[in-house]
Order: structure tokens, then C-alpha cells, then sequence
């Protein structure tokens, strides 16, 4: 499922988005190796933000991982509390394949206790 984020207002995504942080979002999550992530898995597009993010529900709320914005940034692990966002942990990856990437995710969600 993808949801898009604009002006503040969030609504299901009706029209395909064509970014490539949204098209490597979409190949991440067909990669995901688990299936209850794969199920579980939500692609957001903040256009307020300009960002794109993978966001999985876990016991302890909200988790998004954020796509980097460019070649050679992170991906940010960001967990969505009621305090506001914390950031969990980074991911290098924006040179691994995708599959790689979502390899990483999934572990690094199991070994934390998150999914």
C-alpha cells in the first residue's frame, strides 16, 4: 500500500508517484524476505517533505525507514513515538542492491525485537 502526505492532509495514493526514491521504494519492499513484512509494509511519500520512506507497524509503534535523498547519504531508521520522531539508526546501503538493502531492514527489525 503507498500513502501520500500533502499539505498536511494524508490520503491512499491514487496516481502511480514516479520518483526514484518511490521506484527503489517499491523495489525494496518486493525484496522484503519475510512475509509479514512484505504484508505489514506501508510505502509514504511526505511531499511536504519531500521524502520517501518505508513504514512498518511494530509493537513499539510506528518505524520508517528513510530513503536517502541522494547517492552516498544514509538511510535513517526513525521510530515515530509520542514524544516525535527518534532517530534508531542509520543504514549504509545506497551502494548495495536492493535486495541487500531489504536483507538489512528485515534484520535489523528481527534482531531488535521490533517485527
Amino acid at each position: 500500500m503507498e500513502i501520500v502526505i500533502s499539505g498536511g492532509k494524508v490520503a491512499p495514493s491514487t496516481d502511480e508517484i514516479t520518483t526514484p526514491q518511490a521506484a527503489k521504494a517499491r523495489r525494496i519492499a518486493n525484496y522484503l524476505p519475510r512475509p509479514e513484512l512484505l504484508r505489514d509494509a506501508v510505502i509514504e511519500h511526505n511531499q511536504d517533505d519531500n521524502t520517501t520512506s518505508l513504514r512498518f507497524e511494530t509493537a513499539a509503534g510506528p518505524i520508517r525507514i528513510l530513503l536517502p535523498v541522494a547517492e552516498g547519504f544514509e538511510f535513517h531508521i526513525i521510530h515515530d513515538s509520542d514524544t516525535g520522531p527518534r532517530i534508531l539508526g542509520t543504514l549504509r546501503g545506497a551502494s548495495l542492491s536492493v535486495r541487500a538493502v531489504a536483507f538489512r531492514i528485515s534484520e535489523f527489525l528481527r534482531t531488535r525485537g521490533l517485527k
